[in-house]
C-alpha cells in the first residue's frame, strides 16, 4: 500500500478527476494529501473528494494541509501542481505577448518566459523543504512552463524529479487508434523538448509502420495534427509544435481572439467552487469534466502504477538528457521515451537530432538555461539574454520592452 501521495496545488477545481482515476485505476493508497493555502477553496475541494471517495466505498481518506512539509511528510510521490498567480496569471501570460507582437502560451515564448519569472522561484523553495522532510519521494512535476521547471530541478535539487505531460502519450494513443492495433504493441521512435515534440517512427512487432500511417493521415486528414509539417518532414509533431512553425497565422489569430482559453477557464473555475458548495454533491459535474482533464486518467495515475510494478513498461516523460540526445547538455530537460518499473526510470538513448531540429532545440535549451539562471541571480542581464534568443521573441527590442514591462506589472525582483 502507497501511505500517502501528497498534491502541491492540491485546491485546484480538477483535484476531483484526479479521485476518480485514483479510484478506476484501483490505485492502493492509504490518503490523498492535498496541500494548498488556508482558504474557504482548499477546504471546499478536500469535501468534495472525500464525499466521492466514499460515494465510491473506496477506502483512501482525503486531508488537507496548508504546511508542505507537513503535507510531504512520508509521501511516496508528491505531485507538483501548482499555479503561481492563479489563472489571472495565466490569462496575462496568454492576453500580454500578442499585443507586443509575439504568441502568448503559459508554457512557450513571452508568456512561459514569464510564468517561469513567477513560478521557478515557488518551485526551487518547495523542493528544498522537501529535500529536508522526504528527500526519497518521487516528485511529479505537471506545473508549467513543464521543460524550464524540470530543468531547474534537475540542476538545483536532489529530488527524483520527472516531469509529465500528457500530449506525448495523447499521441501515441492516437497512432495505434489509427494503426488499429493495442498501444502495448506499438514502440516509439519519439524525440522532444515539452511542447516540442516529433514521433520520428512508429513499429509493430519491430516493423515501422510509418510509411503506412503517414498515408493514412494524408488521406484522412484529421484536424489533430499538423498535416503540413508532417507532409515537409515526415514526422509527426505534437500540437503544440506548431507554434514554432505558423508563428504569423497564429499571432494574427490570437490578436484578433475575443476570449482567451485561460478567461473561459478562469470564469469555469468559479463557477465549479459554487457547485463543490452543495453538500449533496457526490458526483463530479459536467462543467469539470468539460476540461477533459485526461492527464490523470491516461497519464498521471498509470506513470504511479507502473512506478509500483516489476514489469517495464513504456512511457514518454520530460526527464534529465544524460545524454539520450547527443546534440543537447546532460543537465537539461528533455521529454523522451523511457522504461519504468518498480526499479525506477531507465530513459531510451534517442540519438542525435534531424538535422533540421537541433538548431531550435538548442537555441531553446539555451533560453532556458538562461532563465533558470536568471532566477537563481535574479538577474536582469540574464532574463534579457534568455528572452531575447526565444526562437518565439522576433527582436532584442520586443525582448526588452516585454521584460521590463513584466518586471514593472510582477514586481519582479531583478537587478
Amino acid at each position: 500500500m502507497i501511505e500517502r501521495i501528497a498534491i502541491l496545488g492540491g485546491s485546484s477545481v480538477y483535484i476531483p478527476e484526479l479521485v476518480l482515476s485514483i479510484i478506476s485505476h484501483n490505485l492502493n493508497v492509504k490518503e490523498i494529501a492535498l496541500i494548498g493555502r488556508d482558504g474557504p477553496k482548499l477546504k471546499l475541494v478536500a469535501r468534495f473528494c472525500q464525499r466521492l471517495l466514499d460515494k465510491s466505498g473506496f477506502p483512501s481518506v482525503i486531508a488537507a494541509y496548508t504546511d508542505p512539509a507537513q503535507g510531504v511528510a512520508n509521501a511516496k510521490y508528491t505531485l507538483n501542481h501548482i499555479r503561481v498567480g492563479g489563472m489571472p496569471a495565466r490569462v496575462r501570460d496568454e492576453k500580454l505577448p500578442p499585443k507586443q507582437g509575439m504568441i502568448g502560451d503559459e508554457s512557450l515564448g513571452a508568456g512561459g518566459f514569464a510564468n517561469a519569472l513567477r513560478t521557478l522561484p515557488v518551485v526551487l523553495d518547495l523542493a528544498a523543504k522537501i529535500e529536508h522532510v522526504n528527500p526519497t519521494t518521487t516528485f511529479i512535476n505537471l506545473t508549467n512552463p513543464m521543460g524550464v521547471c524540470v530543468e531547474a530541478l534537475i540542476k538545483y535539487s536532489k529530488l527524483n524529479v520527472l516531469g509529465v505531460c500528457d500530449l506525448p502519450v495523447t499521441y501515441v494513443r492516437k497512432m495505434a487508434e489509427i494503426l488499429r492495433v493495442d498501444l502495448s504493441e506499438i514502440a516509439v521512435d519519439f524525440i522532444g523538448l515539452n511542447h516540442m515534440g516529433w514521433i520520428q517512427d512508429i513499429k509493430v512487432e519491430g516493423r515501422s509502420c510509418m510509411a503506412r500511417l503517414l498515408e493514412r493521415l494524408e488521406a484522412e486528414k484529421d484536424d489533430g495534427f499538423d498535416h503540413a509539417l508532417i507532409e515537409l518532414f515526415r514526422m509527426i509533431p505534437t500540437r503544440t509544435t506548431s507554434l514554432y512553425f505558423h508563428q504569423d497565422e497564429i499571432l494574427k489569430r490570437q490578436q484578433a481572439c475575443a476570449r482567451f482559453r485561460a478567461e473561459v477557464l478562469h470564469e469555469a473555475e468559479q463557477q465549479i467552487l459554487k457547485l463543490y458548495q452543495d453538500e449533496s454533491l457526490c458526483e463530479v459535474p459536467e462543467l469539470t469534466r468539460a476540461r477533459n482533464a485526461v492527464w490523470y486518467e491516461e497519464t498521471i495515475i498509470p506513470l504511479i502504477v507502473a512506478l509500483e510494478n516489476k514489469k517495464e513498461q513504456d512511457t514518454i516523460l520530460c526527464v534529465r538528457n544524460e545524454g539520450a540526445i547527443r546534440d543537447l547538455p546532460d543537465d537539461c530537460s528533455v521529454e523522451i521515451p523511457v522504461q519504468v518499473s518498480k526499479k525506477g526510470i531507465k530513459p531510451r538513448k534517442v540519438g542525435s537530432c534531424p538535422r533540421f531540429l537541433k538548431g531550435l532545440f538548442q537555441c531553446v535549451k539555451e533560453s532556458d538555461r538562461l532563465t533558470v539562471e536568471a532566477v537563481r541571480h535574479k538577474s536582469y542581464e540574464y532574463a534579457l539574454q534568455a528572452l531575447t534568443i526565444n526562437p518565439l521573441v522576433p527582436s532584442l527590442d520586443a525582448a526588452k520592452k516585454f521584460l521590463d514591462r513584466i518586471v514593472r506589472e510582477e514586481r519582479l525582483e531583478l537587478h
